[in-house]
């Protein structure tokens, strides 16, 4: 099989817990978003930034060719 990977930026940083809400929600509906197309999260890579700030980029895969049911 051959496959196609994708990385998106998703964060939950921030000081604010309402804030940190809204990120963790976003973030689970793009995921879930992208699972429905075929998408697969299969890791997460950290990048730490200044401060104690840190973001992430998701790796996703799919089957190469496949398209959006």
């Amino acid at each position: 099989m051959v496959w196609e990977y994708k990385f998106i930026f998703v964060t939950t940083e921030t000081q604010d817990e309402e804030d940190y809400e809204k990120r963790l929600h976003e973030s689970v509906h793009l995921l879930n978003d992208l699972g429905s197309d075929g998408w697969e999260l299969i890791g997460l890579l950290p990048h730490k930034m200044a401060g104690n700030l840190v973001k992430h980029h998701a790796i996703l895969k799919r089957a190469k060719g496949s398209t959006p049911p």
